[in-house]
């Protein structure tokens, strides 16, 4: 279990260590609107996919927790938010492997990156 310590510095994770904003920009073609337009339907959407992960996993769905994690894995792909792109990685691959022994670990993972992500959004967010 973490510390209050551990758990307040990942949530106070720089922009720069969770979200590859160059990388996005490259990939758009230096368009900062459509990144903050990407940023705003991350804000809509993740909720939704955070809440449809964690449904699945506790009905042992195998094939939502992998369509799920495959919906997060591409809407925070299209922020170069490689952290939780590897964790929704994770976790679709053990929903495709239809073997959720390790499902709640890899939610766990999920959930804690998906925070950081958050908290950059919204460091991003005041800096625009």
């Amino acid at each position: 279990m973490k510390s209050t310590v551990d758990a307040r510095a990942s949530r106070e994770a720089p922009l720069s260590s969770v979200i590859d904003v160059a990388d996005a920009l490259e990939r758009l073609g230096d368009d900062h609107e459509l990144l903050r337009e990407i940023v705003q339907i991350y804000i809509e959407d993740a909720p939704g996919i955070i809440e449809r992960i964690h449904s699945a996993v506790k009905a042992e769905d195998a094939p939502g927790v992998q369509h799920s994690a495959h919906s997060l894995k591409g809407l925070a792909s299209s922020l170069s938010a490689h952290e939780v792109v590897g964790a929704a990685a994770r976790l679709e691959h053990i929903g495709t492997s239809r073997n959720l022994a390790e499902a709640y670990s890899a939610l766990e993972e999920v959930d804690q990156r998906v925070e950081e992500l958050n908290a950059a959004i919204r460091e991003f967010l005041k800096r625009r």
